[in-house]
């Protein structure tokens, strides 16, 4: 299939999975829709100008009521040609960022990567006929690919979309868009539709949602003011409100969201206003490391880093499910990317609820490891005293590929120093701690830049045998094995175990994990060179895995 729209007869596949935008592309157009003290009316009107005139050019059947939609003339080239709809996307939030910086930050709003936005597009198969709404629609990124997988676009955009944005110009830039691009032949009534059932409102807003069933959303990423119409007024985050909101308005949604809302505490009561309103789900969780979800650059930001650093989940309710499925905090790498999207759902297993209400994010292989060690009689807040000792570890609370602790003083910035009342206390804590328990933990329950205290004092202390031999061993590697890195201008120290004491630790503590490449792997996919056989349907290598890569 080809499209007579954005990609000027390039192949749909081609032009619907692009995973990132041309940074040439977006300054060509910058340059050419903006000039030196323009002002922001003007730049809103040239934008306009620039989409009136590639819709038009695309579609001369419908340009007049396309025309009427955006409420100006076309005027010159077409600056907007050959670009798929996320790079429009990034053209859009450059213009608005270089219109207001500190409107964009406040906004929160992140454009969804072409291939990102179709595989969220892509689980909407699942979910039954019923008409979608788009509460946050922008420029029409995610509803543009929830119209490539109908079996009949141009229905769907005539009879079965709706739109919402605060923004009047970029809802406007949203309906000639889609309906350039999907509208059937000569179906003035289409646009003429999609533009009545689109509506320039806040969609936190108290009056009453257009009809619909469904919601596909990217909502703004921002802190806001405590809100009392919300139940999770008290998170004070904007996309805690939109989700709460479209859970409670639709049958089923597809979200991407920040990764945060499935274990951090105070997104607890948004955690159960979705599981009061549904019955199951699937969840991908993403992490930022080595690539990220969202594939964009952060126009009108003055930090050094311009990429979007946001540890991503896309949640799916469909009326369909009926029990929960989660993957575990999936890494990729940048030239995996495509293989990740077609592979992920391999990595779901059933959702396990955490010991303060998380949702839990297991690496598949590993479900029984977790039971038993939810399971454990002790956690590390029943070794550990409220007092100084002679018997303390330190434990570095900024992990990324492993977790330690040490009878020696870390010299870090960021630490917890953990007091033991007895020597064979803080020793059993030491074996666990310098096993993969902690970072299998970790990952399950947060994974995020820092290491929680609730979820340090909530690791598993299991049964075993503490032999002075093994825990004579681990003094002996925290001497040999410092391992110092620079991060924010500090150097900070830490230990990094061999894989073979590793290995011997994880014999004792976690009965069952033989198989732990999943979830150290920088790159998890393909999935059949990671998995083991038992989990890749018999034709993957074996995995068997005793910690090879633990502090990469």
């Amino acid at each position: 299939m080809t499209l007579p729209g954005l990609g000027h007869e390039v192949a749909l596949d081609d032009y619907a999975n692009r995973s990132s935008f041309s940074a040439s592309k977006v300054g060509r157009v910058i340059r050419a829709l903006v000039s030196t003290d323009m002002s922001p009316d003007l730049i809103r009107q040239r934008w306009l100008q620039a989409v009136a005139t590639r819709t038009s050019a695309a579609r001369p059947d419908i340009a007049s009521t396309l025309i009427d939609v955006i409420g100006v003339e076309p005027v010159g080239e077409d600056h907007l040609k050959g670009l798929t709809i996320g790079e429009v996307g990034v053209c859009y939030e450059a213009l608005l960022a270089l219109i207001d910086r500190d409107m964009r930050k406040s906004a929160g709003q992140y454009f969804t990567p072409d291939d990102a936005a179709r595989f969220m597009a892509s689980q909407s198969v699942e979910f039954g006929d019923g008409v979608w709404l788009d509460p946050c629609c922008g420029v029409g990124n995610l509803s543009w690919h929830l119209c490539s997988v109908q079996p009949d676009p141009g229905a769907f955009v005539r009879d079965r979309l709706s739109l919402i944005d605060k923004d009047e110009i970029a809802l406007k830039s949203a309906v000639a868009i889609l309906s350039a691009d999907w509208a059937d032949n000569d179906d003035h009534e289409a646009v003429q539709k999609l533009r009545a059932r689109s509506i320039q409102r806040d969609f936190l807003g108290r009056s009453m949602l257009p009809e619909h069933d469904y919601v596909i959303v990217n909502p703004p990423y921002a802190r806001t003011e405590a809100n009392p119409d919300f139940r999770t007024s008290a998170s004070k985050d904007l996309f805690a409100y939109f989700l709460e909101k479209v859970a409670i308005s639709s049958k089923g949604f597809i979200a991407v969201t920040p990764a945060s809302y499935l274990s951090v505490p105070k997104f607890q009561i948004l955690r159960n206003v979705i599981d009061e309103k549904f019955a199951g789900g699937e969840v991908f969780v993403f992490d930022n490391v080595p690539d990220t979800l969202f594939r964009g650059y952060k126009f009108g930001s003055n930090n050094t880093s311009k990429t979007n650093f946001v540890r991503a989940a896309i949640t799916v309710c469909s009326p369909r499910s009926a029990n929960w499925l989660i993957t575990p905090i999936i890494r990729w790498s940048a030239n995996t990317r495509a293989i990740m999207f077609d592979e992920c759902h391999r990595l779901l297993t059933p959702r396990r609820i955490g010991p303060h209400g998380e949702w839990v994010k297991i690496t598949p292989g590993l479900e029984a490891v977790w039971d038993k060690l939810a399971n454990s009689k002790d956690t590390l807040a029943d070794l550990a005293v409220d007092r100084e000792t002679i018997w303390a570890l330190d434990v570095g609370l900024t992990p990324r590929y492993y977790i330690s602790a040490t009878r020696r003083n870390l010299d870090r910035s960021s630490k917890a120093t953990l007091y033991f009342a007895t020597e064979t206390d803080r020793d059993r804590a030491a074996v666990v701690l310098n096993s993969s328990v902690p970072y299998f933990w970790w990952r399950a329950l947060d994974g995020g830049v820092t290491l929680p205290r609730r979820v340090l004092m909530s690791t598993p202390i299991p049964q075993f045998e503490l032999s002075r031999e093994t825990v004579e061993a681990l003094w002996v590697s925290e001497a040999m094995n410092v391992v110092v890195k620079q991060n924010s201008g500090r150097m900070n120290e830490n230990v990094k175990h061999s894989t073979e004491l590793v290995s011997q630790l994880n014999t004792l503590t976690m009965s069952g994990a033989s198989h732990l490449k999943l979830l150290y792997a920088s790159s998890m996919f393909p999935l059949s060179d990671m998995m083991s056989p038992s989990l890749d349907d018999g034709g993957g290598r074996n995995g068997n895995y005793a910690g090879k890569g633990i502090g990469q």
